[in-house]
């Protein structure tokens, strides 16, 4: 892969329905580590690959400063118009971009989200966007990262494109392009950027009998470095 977004996300976003509302283990992760603030909008969120932008609504809505960056433009004027109508005062920007080189100066953001992001991406590209996630980090913040494991259904079809990268025929990533699965020795690696803090493996199957194991990797900038 030569970019960090593959263009049958525009296809996805435009034709398919969408999740409206984040997932339970992202909700815990901005309120056990964030709601107690003393001002919610000193606190800079950043999503990258944020989708419809399920996440940010409900961070914004919560009275954070959201920032985003995606690759689809449905995607993104997706996101803004729902920001736009059901959170009329939130703070903060979104905009089309690549991980690879995130616009934003060093030490900026009291956390980095990716949900279902990176893993779209080849290893090589996916160790790069760990990095910006820590070079854009203020000391102490926070990388959330949701990835299919090695156990999802599909794992092994279709073309290999990659070290435990598939262009799958089968299972719930069928038709979405570039999947790379990350075992636990490949999310080591990519943690090395951080201290890894929570590690949760989960598990569940689909209205088809797939399963879908992800990891939930919650990572640390060290204070000083």
């Amino acid at each position: 892969m030569t970019a960090s977004w593959d263009p049958v996300w525009e296809t996805v976003f435009t034709t398919q329905a969408w999740g409206k509302y984040p997932g339970e283990d992202l909700i815990r992760f901005v309120a056990r580590n964030f709601y107690k603030a003393p001002n919610r909008i000193n606190v800079e969120l950043l999503e990258v690959g944020f989708g419809t932008g399920a996440n940010l609504w409900f961070i914004a809505r919560e009275g954070f400063t959201v920032h985003g960056v995606e690759g689809s433009p449905s995607a993104l004027n997706m996101a803004i118009e729902r920001l736009n109508r059901e959170v009329p005062d939130w703070n903060g920007d979104l905009c089309q971009g690549d991980m690879l080189n995130l616009d934003y100066p060093d030490n900026r953001f009291d956390a980095v989200i990716d949900n279902e992001a990176i893993y779209a991406n080849s290893f090589e590209h996916a160790q790069t966007m760990y990095k910006e996630a820590h070079r854009v980090l203020k000391p102490g913040g926070l990388m959330f990262s949701r990835m299919f494991t090695d156990e999802t259904t599909g794992y092994g079809t279709g073309q290999q494109v990659g070290p435990h990268a598939f262009m799958v025929d089968t299972g719930p990533m069928a038709g979405k392009g570039y999947t790379r699965f990350t075992t636990r020795e490949c999310l080591t690696t990519l943690f090395s950027p951080f201290t890894l803090v929570e590690l949760q493996l989960i598990s569940r199957e689909n209205d088809h009998g797939e399963k879908v194991s992800e990891w939930i990797a919650i990572g640390q900038k060290n204070m000083v470095e």
